[in-house]
């Protein structure tokens, strides 16, 4: 099977080799490459053309469109049975493709297969995303210890409720899958490909390969670090709307809670960050009255104690220059 390779870039022309040279280091050779520039204003398409391979193809937005159009960019143009994301920070390890091509080969009724991640930033290693993880290690629980995992999409969609464990770099999808559950959402900059995995997890089933095969490199043009209050928007709105479908499933409806509830943690620790401390309370009190999170009312009591704590302070702090200030003056009377 052919997998069509799509990398989408932006600026991208000081680390884009090392994501191309690691996808044509593959062991699994039936790929095509498609570079889509989504408006580079760097050497990209310099770089990419120095490779001088007949596998890469270079596609170019006129102008910055994000991300998820990039993607979308890159299917529509996908020849190959299979489709990858490869982002253009990341890189393969040399096996990624052939393990993840032979699941798919071996299991037909497999959509979509991914693998673990490792993470690198200028600080550190972590060698497993998936250990970070809270809800999707106790999807795996129920099964016999594996290197390869099957799941179900219903299984999947409840984990996905919580928290996302694929990352695009790390993820295969059979290209029939994006003829029903659609693509990427052009609307938004980021958190687009959690909305995509809810989607296809409504009709695919789902392949595990627990061995970290792709490095994701912490860099600080990353979409989801530039664009971080509107990924989280985003996905308040995504989530929003999945619950209002679970009325009467009451073990999902506590996951898509727990999910709720640790994105308005998020939004609003990006808030208090900038100091709009407003902004903040209001989403932790909207996420209790969502949720009934208690970690939410004990965010919101804690920043009232704190800001309550600020201005004993500064009253104190005006007091004392106001008694000093008096002080001064009366001795200069005095004198």
């Amino acid at each position: 099977m052919k997998v069509s390779v799509l990398i989408p870039t932006y600026n991208r022309g000081y680390i884009i080799r090392d994501a191309l040279e690691s996808v044509l280091n593959q062991t699994y050779r039936d790929f095509e490459i498609f570079v889509i520039d989504d408006g580079s204003s760097d050497g990209t398409r310099e770089i990419v053309g120095k490779f001088g391979e007949e596998k890469i193809h270079y596609l170019r937005h006129d102008r910055n469109r994000g991300c998820s159009a990039a993607y979308n960019t890159g299917i529509s143009a996908a020849g190959g049975e299979l489709v990858g994301f490869l982002d253009s920070d990341d890189v393969w390890k040399s096996d990624y493709l052939e393990r993840q091509v032979n699941l798919l080969s071996r299991h037909p009724e497999v959509g979509v297969v991914f693998t673990d991640t490792e993470i690198r930033s200028e600080f550190a290693t972590i060698p497993s995303l998936i250990e970070l993880m809270k809800a999707f290690p106790k999807v795996l629980e129920v099964y016999p210890k594996a290197e390869e995992y099957f799941l179900s999409g219903r299984e999947m969609y409840r984990c996905l409720l919580e928290e996302v464990p694929i990352k695009p770099s790390a993820c295969v999808v059979r290209r029939e899958m994006f003829e029903e559950a659609g693509v990427f959402d052009e609307a938004w900059p980021s958190g687009t490909d959690w909305d995509l995995f809810f989607r296809l997890s409504r009709s695919a089933r789902f392949g595990y390969i627990n061995r970290p095969l792709v490095v994701q490199r912490r860099t600080s043009d990353a979409t989801h670090q530039m664009f971080c209050e509107q990924d989280k928007t985003f996905l308040l709105s995504i989530f929003t709307k999945e619950k209002e479908k679970l009325r009467h499933d009451p073990e999902s409806l506590c996951a898509v809670n727990r999910g709720l509830s640790g994105l308005y943690n998020s939004l609003a620790w990006i808030y208090l960050e900038r100091d709009e401390r407003t902004k903040a309370l209001t989403l932790y009190l909207r996420g209790f009255k969502e949720t009934k999170s208690p970690m939410l009312l004990r965010k919101f009591m804690t920043v009232v104690i704190r800001i309550a704590g600020r201005s004993v302070t500064r009253a104190h702090v005006r007091k004392s220059k106001d008694a000093s200030a008096a002080e001064s003056r009366m001795d200069a009377e005095k004198r």
